[in-house]
């Protein structure tokens, strides 16, 4: 539990401090002084040194993220040359956007070494039979349910079955009973014991967990920037798909087909991605990355969309927004973006408990 910890911390500062350099690296280039590049957010322990332009490199006390202060960001002092405001507004965009490209190009990177250390791709039960290698595959593990409980996880490979409706049939038959499950993970074979239920919570299954077949698709090395492109494109275009059945879902005011997790439920995805590989792990970091991306692009005040929002509504108006609304604007949108995460934290402690 402690190297999952570590990892996902890891985890979630290379996301985010890739998103923050992506920023840092664009007002450099457009001459924007960059005040500070925290590591961590405040309350600041100690600043690490300060560079010849003035920037200082600072370590902080929460370790889940980190921060980019850039000069003048909310309009002030627009006078001055190294503004962030005294900047045209195509600049200005330019920067904004910046901490979402770097994002993508993460996540592009991530998808590159996974196409050419091979990527889990789902097949058919019929198209098994075409491949030596593909598995019945634990995709989903229900909270609570008997898998979670005797640690199955979410990629262990199932053995001993040829069809899943024959694994699906000596669940039920044993449902009450003790079974032990030839499982293989990490390129290790395991033996569980497991307790599927006689009267399992509807959609769930005796045993709680998901399943279909899979194969490791690996691409030649050459290849694998056109196919990690490919896995880019898909998970930019799924992640989009999700928000937006997730905001449908929402509006209807009906339960979301879309599950949402928070830093825990991330956790405990990484937990589990860990034990499936390093294919995997590196899968799961590239669509973070993605989330994190279309999440902060969201015109919404206290994100980096929010804020591009603010530029092109000047360009249309012709008029600055005063540097008062904007700050107070995108103080109250983070407030509520906090509130939401704290809620959504909420829910996933409760579900473990």
């Amino acid at each position: 539990m402690a190297i999952a910890f570590l990892i996902f911390l890891a985890a979630l500062l290379l996301l985010v401090i890739s998103h923050e350099a992506g920023h840092f690296f664009a007002a450099r280039a457009f001459g924007i002084k960059v005040e500070e590049f925290g590591f961590g957010i405040p309350p600041r322990i100690f600043g690490l040194w300060r560079d010849k332009r003035g920037t200082l490199f600072s370590l902080n006390l929460l370790p889940f993220g980190g921060f980019v202060k850039i000069f003048g960001e909310e309009g002030k002092e627009v006078s001055n040359p190294q503004s962030f405001g005294s900047k045209p507004a195509w600049a200005r965009a330019s920067v904004l956007i910046s901490g979402v490209l770097a994002n993508v190009f993460l996540a592009y990177i991530l998808f590159v070494f996974v196409s050419g250390l091979g990527v889990m791709e789902a097949v058919s039960e019929d198209g098994a039979a075409l491949y030596p290698d593909a598995k019945i595959t634990i995709l989903e593990v229900a909270p609570n349910s008997p898998a979670e409980s005797a640690g199955i996880q979410i990629g262990d490979k199932v053995g001993g079955f040829k069809k899943i409706e024959g694994l699906q049939k000596f669940l039920k038959e044993n449902a009450g009973k003790s079974v032990v499950l030839n499982i293989s993970r990490g390129g290790k074979e395991l033996f569980i014991e497991a307790s599927p239920r006689k009267t399992p919570p509807e959609g769930e299954g005796a045993l709680g967990v998901a399943l279909g077949w899979t194969r490791i698709k690996k691409a030649p090395w050459m290849l694998a920037p056109l196919e990690g492109a490919k896995l880019t494109g898909r998970a930019v275009w799924g992640t989009i798909s999700g928000f937006y059945w997730l905001a449908k879902d929402f509006l209807a005011q009906r339960p979301p087909e879309v599950e949402v997790a928070g830093p825990v439920g991330i956790f405990n995805i990484t937990a589990s991605a860990i034990g499936a590989g390093w294919g995997f792990l590196l899968t799961l970091l590239g669509l973070l990355s993605i989330n994190l991306a279309i999440i902060n692009i969201i015109p919404f005040p206290g994100l980096d969309g929010g804020r591009l929002f603010f530029v092109l509504l000047e360009v249309v108006r012709g008029k600055r927004i005063s540097p008062k609304t904007s700050a107070l604007a995108h103080s109250l949108g983070l407030m509520i973006l906090i509130a939401l995460m704290l809620a959504v934290t909420y829910r996933d402690i409760a579900k473990i408990f």
